[in-house]
């Protein structure tokens, strides 16, 4: 083992700026795969990915009228609340399409916990006036859907009293909360305290109340917590993160598994340059493969030798990739750089970050081990280099024209 190590040592020494591009490329592929992880699990999870932009709650608690959700912030488990935001049923129509909603009065500042993702048009924003009666309303995207409605448009809400009201759309927004479908529960739409206390008529209203949990596996002791504070007569509905994510996750099954195809791809494609790249390393060095054969190492002793110089370039350029992409990923100008900001808190990021790398070494280990045997595995045969004079040179040093007889052993695979 000793004399193996003694000769990847020289060998580096000797072949130094391979050693270079070898470690360069190992950490650009890591790079790129880990890149590759970010981009697929930013495009494959768009719930968890504005879960995790909007701050999201947890838990929704919707109450009805009396119940004192000011103690669900005193909870243990609690990190933040979103609200208590007020509510009322209400319906919406356009262009002969109707949804049921439940109206959430907003501030026109977007609340910092469970805040309502604009993706189309703008917030809600309060007129010259101080007040807006009327207004404007902002729909969640899945009640834009079923509306065909779009920010500029004009929607008609029936509220609380019964009288219908015509309401521009001011934005469309994303929330991570369970999506409306038709039939199923009510979507969301936010307006401001007028226009919603203009519908209500003095109506009592209820509460919708959001939790973000310090570990989301609590969810189901602070939801018990929760309701035996408020009153389980006070409390009408309860939605949790996992039903939403659920519900979201069937739309995007078919996404997931398009770009599931790609990656395999990707990694095979990586799998099959790395394997390329040490094959022809181990190929171009059969002339040293030959000698250490001629001074007594055995196959074995070559291919580990072989294992020893690419583990430990496969480490360094992993570990050089993986420390990139951790430290400054988040730094890359774009939508690359977002993906991989948002990666680091979406499920299965720490799993990729070990997989992805420790793959990589072994696939090196198997590649160069394959390439290294298949080399060693020939017996030695001589070559000999003639000198100045013609015919074999003798292990003397000659006249002028005799020169130095070397003789080179060559393998025969």
């Amino acid at each position: 083992m000793r004399a193996t190590l003694r000769w990847a040592h020289a060998d580096f020494r000797a072949h130094r700026g391979e050693a270079l591009f070898v470690v360069l490329a190992s950490a650009g592929i890591i790079a790129s795969l880990l890149l590759a992880g970010a981009l697929f699990s930013y495009a494959a999870n768009p719930w968890q990915r504005s879960f995790n932009q909007s701050r999201g709650a947890h838990v929704w608690l919707h109450t009805r009228p009396g119940a004192d959700v000011d103690a669900l912030s005193g909870l243990d488990g609690v990190a933040s609340v979103s609200g208590p935001f007020r509510t009322a049923a209400a319906t919406v129509e356009s262009r002969g399409a109707r949804a049921s909603v439940t109206l959430r009065a907003a501030e026109a500042t977007p609340p910092q916990t469970g805040r309502p993702l604009v993706t189309a048009g703008s917030w809600l924003t309060v007129p010259d006036g101080g007040t807006d009666r009327d207004g404007a309303v902002v729909l969640e995207a899945s009640v834009a859907r079923a509306l065909w409605a779009g920010p500029g448009d004009t929607v008609r809400i029936t509220g609380p009293d019964g009288a219908p009201r015509i309401l521009r759309v001011s934005g469309v927004a994303e929330a991570a909360e369970p999506r409306y479908r038709p039939g199923g529960a009510p979507g969301i739409g936010w307006v401001l305290s007028p226009a919603l206390d203009a519908m209500a008529q003095g109506q009592p209203l209820g509460r919708s109340v959001g939790l973000r949990l310090q570990d989301p596996g609590d969810t189901d002791f602070v939801v018990q917590r929760a309701v035996t504070v408020l009153g389980a007569d006070r409390v009408a509905q309860v939605t949790k993160w996992q039903q939403a994510r659920a519900e979201a996750g069937g739309d995007d099954q078919l996404l997931g598994q398009v770009f599931a195809v790609f990656g395999l791809g990707a990694l095979l494609a990586a799998a099959l340059a790395a394997s390329g790249a040490i094959a022809a390393r181990v190929r171009g060095q059969l002339r040293d493969i030959a000698v250490l054969k001629a001074v007594g190492f055995t196959p074995g002793q070559v291919t580990r030798g072989f294992l020893v110089q690419h583990l430990a370039f496969a480490l360094l350029g992993v570990t050089l990739g993986t420390a990139a992409i951790a430290l400054l990923g988040a730094r890359i100008p774009g939508r690359i750089g977002d993906a991989a900001e948002m990666w680091q808190g979406l499920p299965g990021h720490t799993a990729l970050m070990i997989g992805i790398p420790c793959g990589a070494v072994l696939l090196i280990a198997a590649a160069t081990g394959i390439s290294a045997w298949r080399a060693g595995r020939g017996a030695p045969r001589a070559f000999y280099k003639t000198g100045d004079g013609g015919g074999p040179m003798g292990g003397v040093a000659g006249g002028r024209g005799g020169g130095t007889r070397e003789r080179h052993l060559l393998s025969q695979a």
